[in-house]
């Protein structure tokens, strides 16, 4: 079982996009999923009832108090969990922190993300000293766009803060908004391949320790 929290004190920064991308390319593996709403706009819960046709149990919690028992719950009966925090600070996103295995922080490229990705960061390592167990944490480039000025510029930002990333990327690519109309996380293509290497990026830094191997999507 992994529980992975989606998390930033910056909305927009493509939390929903990465969960779905992350959600369809384990459900597809054929491992069972459970997703922990506690972002009031529920976004991606609204998509998972109406879009997605996956079979994947989504629960809407908003009240702070009854975050970490839904967690152990989920975690019980899933062998990943969810969870999708607020697009701010809040007590919820410190519960989930402290309930995961990997805290995935997006961001865009503007300076504005890099400023709220080093805030979730400092967060989830505030959490884990306060915990005394090691949560990992990683930021995670979407709406990408390679070969530009801004991409390289917010690169050697992060950098500068040593912050880690994942060496997977979600380009800024169509099949990305279209999935929230379809509810069909792609297979195939450069977004269907990101989504695949995400999923084995987590596999290799012994995040997903439910998957004895990777076997490919059918």
């Amino acid at each position: 079982m992994t529980t992975i929290t989606m998390a930033t004190t910056k909305g927009g920064a493509g939390k929903t996009t990465t969960a779905q991308m992350i959600i369809g390319a384990v459900h597809q593996l054929g491992y069972t999923v459970g997703v922990i709403d506690c972002d009031e706009n529920q976004t991606l819960s609204r998509w998972l009832r109406n879009a997605s046709r996956m079979a994947v149990e989504n629960v809407v919690v908003l009240e702070e108090s009854q975050v970490v028992a839904a967690i152990q719950k989920f975690q019980r009966k899933y062998d990943l969990v969810l969870i999708d925090t607020p697009g701010g600070y809040s007590q919820s996103t410190v519960f989930a922190i402290g309930c995961s295995d990997l805290v995935l922080i997006p961001l865009q490229l503007s300076h504005s993300d890099v400023v709220e990705a080093e805030k979730t960061y400092r967060l989830v390592k505030s959490t884990s000293r306060m915990l005394d167990r090691k949560i990992k944490a990683r930021l995670l480039y979407t709406d990408y766009t390679p070969k530009t000025k801004v991409a390289k510029r917010v690169r050697r930002a992060v950098e500068d803060l040593d912050l880690p990333t994942m060496k997977t990327r979600l380009h800024h690519l169509v099949a990305f908004k279209e999935l929230t109309f379809s509810g069909k996380v792609p297979k195939k293509g450069a977004a269907g391949a990101q989504g695949q290497l995400l999923v084995q990026e987590m596999h290799d830094m012994g995040c997903l320790d439910f998957m004895q191997e990777l076997k490919e999507a059918s």
